[in-house]
């Protein structure tokens, strides 16, 4: 248990230094934005005609995710919580410890499966900057 663990720390501070090409690099992806971002998109749904998502990023680095089911009257709970953008990633933290994870996709986002992972399916899970 401890030897995979040492592995895997290893690995990763591996994979930070080869991918980082300086600390100003670093510094300036981790910073939340100068202004809000808005992103939106219809994601699949198992049972409804999809979810629609709303994110808002505010300045500094606070978010509110809105889900709407479309086809019904079901609207999910508002999301909000801290954020963090790395070279690679945006991690949203909700209030509750809950995390989701988007990557940077042409001019939105593309959502990630619940281990950061890039979700395997022929569907769309992007959303558009809308401002």
């Amino acid at each position: 248990m401890k030897k995979s663990a040492v592995v895997l720390l290893a690995t990763l501070l591996a994979g930070m230094l080869t991918g980082c090409q300086g600390r100003e690099t670093v510094v300036a992806a981790q910073a939340p934005q100068a202004i809000a971002q808005t992103y939106r998109g219809v994601i699949p749904c198992a049972d409804c005609e999809g979810i629609e998502v709303t994110l808002l990023l505010q300045q500094g680095g606070e978010y509110r995710l809105n889900e709407r089911y479309l086809g019904t009257d079901v609207t999910g709970d508002p999301q909000q919580g801290r954020w963090t953008r790395t070279a690679e990633m945006l991690v949203l933290v909700s209030d509750k410890g809950e995390k989701r994870y988007f990557r940077p996709r042409d001019s939105g986002l593309e959502m990630m499966d619940t281990q950061g992972n890039p979700i395997q399916s022929t569907n769309s899970y992007r959303l558009q900057l809308v401002n």
